[in-house]
């Protein structure tokens, strides 16, 4: 009687015991934490030819990226990256070849290189290596870990490290690639060792507090602490940009796309701050091109 009992509760519920272990092996991955890539590749400029063999292109770049297991352990979390590759021929005898301006963004960075080179056949397979690079992987691995490692900073200090240090494997590899593929390795390098010094890596502890900030304001709503942390990330994005005035660094465009992305939050938060005049005159100095925006919560008193 128990073993017709525990038949018959198999077979009714057969089908659901199917979809839980469904969900178990290919939903928790996901929400566990993974990188997804919204993919963007515009052919216009192409050849006809040439357009409807990279038709498809934007699902091989989608599918490379989200296959490969990017993220520590500990690091596990959604993390949802944009990329837009617009492709111009780069005429051979010998191969396909394209040139390609790749943009590629998160939440609040972007890269943009208009120096990537590759070759490309329908069917070619991507393969992820951190020992080797092709032309268009190398620059792909590369870049993904720059955002990670921006992503990372946020949840922890220096978390993004790990990301950085790949990245700088990457730039290294790219310098031996294929001569017809190699222009901009040097740039790239260059892009990713300023990641290691002044004023970058004052403008990553400045993402520690900020974020910390937001973290005690969402999970305890504890504004004190919030606009202590984000008073003091401040004065730390502060000290990075005139760190930068003084190397007279050409390339840092990451606190104005930070504030470009936060500007609106911050002043929700200390709109009704007591001191927010002396907030919002320190914002209009490292953030001018929003200056009328910050002008309009002034107070009189």
């Amino acid at each position: 009687m128990r073993q017709f009992k525990l038949r018959k509760f198999i077979y009714l519920f057969a089908p659901c015991i199917a979809a839980l272990l469904f969900v178990c092996l290919f939903v928790s991955p996901l929400s566990a934490g993974s990188v997804t890539a919204k993919v963007n590749v515009i052919i216009e400029k192409l050849p006809i030819l040439k357009q409807e063999k990279m038709k498809d292109f934007h699902i091989v770049i989608k599918n490379y990226i989200e296959s490969v297991e990017w993220l520590e352990d500990d690091d596990r979390m959604p993390i949802e990256i944009s990329l837009q590759l617009f492709l111009t021929e780069r005429v051979s005898n010998v191969e396909d070849r394209y040139t390609c301006e790749f943009l590629i963004s998160s939440t609040d960075v972007q890269y943009f290189d208009k120096r990537v080179r590759f070759a490309y056949e329908p069917g070619d397979a991507l393969v992820y290596n951190e020992q080797s690079v092709d032309p268009l992987t190398g620059v792909v691995n590369l870049y993904v870990n720059m955002v990670l490692g921006s992503e990372l900073d946020k949840y922890r200090s220096f978390g993004g490290d790990v990301y950085y240090k790949r990245a700088r494997n990457f730039a290294a590899l790219g310098k031996f690639v294929r001569t017809e593929f190699i222009r901009g390795s040097t740039e790239r390098e260059e892009l990713v060792q300023r990641v290691f010094v002044e004023p970058f890596v004052t403008f990553r502890k400045m993402k520690d507090y900020y974020f910390y900030g937001l973290y005690a304001l969402k999970e305890n709503n504890n504004k004190k602490e919030a606009r202590k942390n984000i008073i003091t990330a401040l004065d730390l994005l502060q000290k990075a940009k005139t760190s930068e005035t003084k190397a007279k660094s050409s390339v840092f465009d990451e606190p104005k796309q930070f504030l470009d992305a936060h500007s609106r939050e911050i002043i929700n938060l200390f709109k009704d701050y007591s001191h927010r005049n002396d907030v919002f005159k320190k914002l209009i100095e490292l953030d001018p091109d929003h200056k009328e925006l910050y002008e309009e919560h002034f107070t009189d008193s």
